[in-house]
């Protein structure tokens, strides 16, 4: 056994240092013919162990972000012929010296109250997610056709965090001809043992995993679409690029989504699909040293999905609510909610600005109205964030054809290109409804029950939600509301301040004070047409 000490490294705490390694021998296949474990032991003692992850030739390395401050010891286990097993050293963690929240609080869990996110101190964390399907091959680092930006993928990535997006949700694309970019001449596909192809990892896919962590992004990032699996191999395969991912990527303050619409859509194979990216989801959960969030980006159907829920693995709720495709009722929410309360719940996918809607009635552009009632609607029945979304940009769509094929035809009939879907009014509204929700203690709201609760927007009411002692209230007026809501079990005679917030501008108006008759109060009727949210908070 070496026990060579390996010279010291220092990192700030959050943020991962790399450790090298090299193989006194080599492998027939260095992937995976051999498993290579630093296991770190922090001040407190915990442990976290990371696997290192082959970069080439004998070359292995370890990436490993600190969660406490102080000296964090480490020792390798190895097989003894590579002449690394038992090497030791350390990494000193020191104080974040930056103002990203990501390195200030920590990585994001679940919070102690299940139906929310907190970062790893507690201080709680909203979701606000954007949706780039072809980030990893097809965004553009170093072009762009925008004015007003030199690189597509840097500019995008820069804006979002600009405009208070917490989440960059992603897809590596692995099916769709893109295996030869992650592994060397495709992979098991075509009849050779998996290794990854280092080169595209280093030169591209590293610096883009980088960039969405430096700007304080956390990356919840699926490996592929649901058809992947298919086939001998294709299990195996995936769980494969699962442990590459883990090993490399680990270390960044990471999700993990498994791959697009898990289920698939066709009946014969759905339960094929949903075992088999299970697999994926369990070897994910048996290499991550840090207990990264996991989930699964979930098919589009009604009720919502609910395959995986009662399973340990899965943190938490990934919905589908769809482009029109459905009607998106606050009904869906509350039932769904209702029936699975023990886990956050984010809406993960529902009309993409721009997109061309799916309606029975005939498609249409979405609009920011659209997909802001959706928002609004999954917020105020408990959801724990939203996921934005704009047509041009998950497709990537760089120039608009002349002639759009018919596939590209169902979701973007309009032709709209990144360029102009990454200025959307949608994503700059989507800004204020985060600082709206944190301005208001979203942390501390829960939707307000009545009687008829599951049918809120349906009959035209706004939906509420209130602290525990009802001291702060907020509701959500949508643009069709026209019935009235009383708030039962208030101070008898209370008297509370109002204000009006208008989620198209981000800004405020005073309103009318409001007073209880005996324990109740009844909502006001909003200033004007279109929708709105209203603030009522106790006076003293």
């Amino acid at each position: 056994m070496d026990t060579t000490l390996n010279q010291d490294a220092v990192a700030e705490i959050w943020r991962p240092v790399v450790l090298t390694f090299e193989s006194a021998c080599s492998f027939d296949n260095p992937f995976l013919d051999v498993e290579i474990w630093a296991e770190f032991v922090g001040p407190s003692g915990r442990v976290i162990r990371r696997e290192a992850y082959w970069d080439g030739d004998r070359t292995y390395r370890v990436s490993f972000a600190p969660t406490e401050l102080g000296a964090w010891n480490y020792g390798i286990e190895a097989p003894e012929q590579t002449g690394l097993n038992g090497r030791v050293g350390s990494v000193e963690a020191v104080p974040y010296t930056g103002d990203l929240d990501l390195y200030r609080h920590g990585f994001i869990r679940v919070a102690d109250n299940p139906h929310l996110f907190a970062y790893s101190d507690g201080t709680p964390f909203f979701w606000l997610g954007d949706t780039h399907w072809e980030f990893a091959y097809r965004e553009s680092w170093d072009k762009s056709n925008h004015p007003g930006m030199t690189s597509q993928f840097r500019g995008m990535v820069d804006l979002r965090a600009k405009q208070g997006f917490t989440v960059y949700q992603t897809n590596l694309r692995s099916d769709m001809g893109a295996d030869g970019r992650y592994w060397i001449d495709g992979g098991m596909p075509k009849g050779a043992e998996d290794l990854p192809n280092v080169a595209f990892y280093r030169q591209e896919l590293d610096r883009r995993m980088a960039y969405v962590a430096d700007a304080g992004l956390v990356n919840a990032l699926g490996q592929a679409w649901a058809f992947s699996i298919r086939g001998d191999h294709g299990v195996e395969h995936q769980k494969h690029l699962a442990r590459y991912l883990v090993a490399r990527y680990g270390a960044y303050p990471m999700v993990w989504t498994l791959a697009g619409e898990v289920a698939g859509y066709g009946k014969e194979d759905r339960a094929a699909l949903i075992d088999g990216w299970r697999e994926v989801a369990l070897e994910i959960e048996a290499r991550d040293g840090y207990g990264h969030l996991a989930t699964a980006h979930y098919t589009n159907e009604r009720p919502f999905a609910d395959y995986y829920q009662d399973e340990a693995w899965m943190d938490f709720t990934l919905n589908q609510a769809g482009h029109g495709d459905y009607l998106i009722k606050a009904s869906d929410y509350f039932d769904y909610l209702a029936a699975h309360d023990d886990k956050p719940f984010v809406e993960g996918e529902a009309l993409y600005e721009f997109c061309s809607t799916l309606e029975e009635m005939g498609t249409r552009l979405c609009t920011a109205d659209m997909l802001r009632r959706v928002a609004y609607i999954c917020m105020q029945a408990g959801g724990a964030g939203y996921t934005y979304g704009a047509q041009g940009i998950w497709d990537n769509v760089w120039e608009s054809p002349e002639e759009l094929d018919p596939f590209m035809a169902i979701f973007n009939r309009f032709g709209i290109t990144w360029a102009q879907a990454v200025g959307g009014e949608g994503a700059v509204q989507m800004g204020y409804m985060r600082s709206f929700y944190e301005e208001n203690h979203f942390w501390e709201l829960a939707p307000y029950e009545t009687t008829d609760a599951g049918n809120l927007f349906a009959n035209k009411a706004p939906l509420a939600t209130a602290n525990r002692d009802l001291s702060r209230i907020v509701a959500y007026f949508g643009d069709t509301v026209r019935r009235k809501l009383a708030i039962e079990g208030v101070p008898t005679g209370a008297a509370y301040a109002s204000r009006w917030f208008n989620p198209r501008t981000g800004a405020y108006r005073d309103g009318e004070n409001v007073s209880a008759v005996t324990d109740s109060i009844t909502l006001p009727d909003k200033p004007e047409v279109g929708d709105w949210l209203l603030v009522l908070e106790l006076k003293a």
